[in-house]
């Protein structure tokens, strides 16, 4: 009888004691994340997770885990953790706003968009940090529409980085609204003066406006040469003039950055037109 009373107390202090064990590890994981020290956490949710039936783990259990194996920069650990989270129907907000942050750092990009998308679909999350990225990654895969609602959402101060700015210009040059790129790539000289796309902008669409201008008086002058005619083209081709001057003011910047082939060729046009061959020709030794 004695024997089996001291069998009976030793399965008594197993069942009680072992939970005890399981509740503590839980319990010092959390308690280590909340003090930031997330390494430690990491350890006490493996200890938990090994010593309890996956079954009784709860959903929201593995994400908390990955959310912290995250923090010390375990990417396929956190993964694993969230893929378990899913598998028991578990998801929150924070839970996909990391998830987009993991494919981010392993650069796939397909996958960080759904999770943005996943968040604002169905938390509603509608964040500075969440609209500045989905923002960047419509712009990157061509999703241009897409790009220009997120851009309607982005605050102020966001809106006016230079960055922002940039992919902005870049979108809006895609969607060919030449009215906002005029405006945007003022704005982008002001804050860089050396920004090359801006300066090409400028720098191209006076250009095609004095040559657009000068083909077109020429024709018109050349099918019926008459002294009113020749008065009306002398007053055009100032304007196409001062047309190239204003396209001279932003190419000679881009000399500055790049000499060369890319462009040798308006600069030898522009002093053609002007009849200075002189100047056209040491241009034309750039082009091939």
């Amino acid at each position: 009888m004695r024997i089996l009373w001291g069998v009976i107390a030793i399965l008594l202090f197993v069942a009680c004691g072992a939970p005890k064990v399981l509740v503590s590890n839980k319990d010092n994981a959390e308690t280590a994340a909340s003090q930031g020290n997330y390494s430690q956490a990491v350890d006490a949710w493996k200890l938990y997770f090994d010593q309890t039936a996956i079954e009784e783990v709860a959903g929201s259990d593995f994400a908390d885990a990955a959310k912290t194996a995250f923090k010390v920069g375990d990417l396929e650990l956190a993964l694993s953790w969230f893929d378990q989270a899913r598998y028991k129907n578990y998801t929150d907000a924070e839970m996909y706003i990391t998830l987009a942050e993991i494919f981010k750092e392993k650069k796939n990009i397909s996958k960080e968009l759904t999770a943005l998308e996943y968040i604002t679909e169905n938390y509603g999350e509608s964040s500075a940090q969440i609209n500045s990225r989905l923002f960047d990654v419509y712009s990157e895969i061509g999703s241009f529409e897409n790009a220009l609602q997120v851009w309607a959402q982005l605050d102020e101060t966001t809106k006016n980085e230079l960055l922002k700015l940039d992919i902005y210009f870049h979108v809006q040059k895609e969607l060919k609204d030449s009215t906002v790129c005029d405006s945007v790539s003022l704005v982008l000289l002001e804050k860089d003066p050396q920004n090359v796309e801006a300066l090409e902008w400028n720098a191209k669409k006076y250009y095609w406006k004095g040559e657009n201008r000068y083909q077109r008086e020429m024709a018109i002058y050349n099918k019926k040469k008459t002294n009113r005619k020749y008065k009306i083209l002398l007053n055009e081709l100032d304007k196409a003039t001062a047309d190239f001057k204003r396209s001279l003011k932003y190419f000679d910047k881009l000399w500055k950055i790049e000499p060369g082939e890319k462009y040798a060729s308006y600069f030898a046009n522009i002093y053609a037109r002007f009849g200075d061959e002189k100047k056209s020709k040491s241009y034309q030794k750039y082009m091939k």
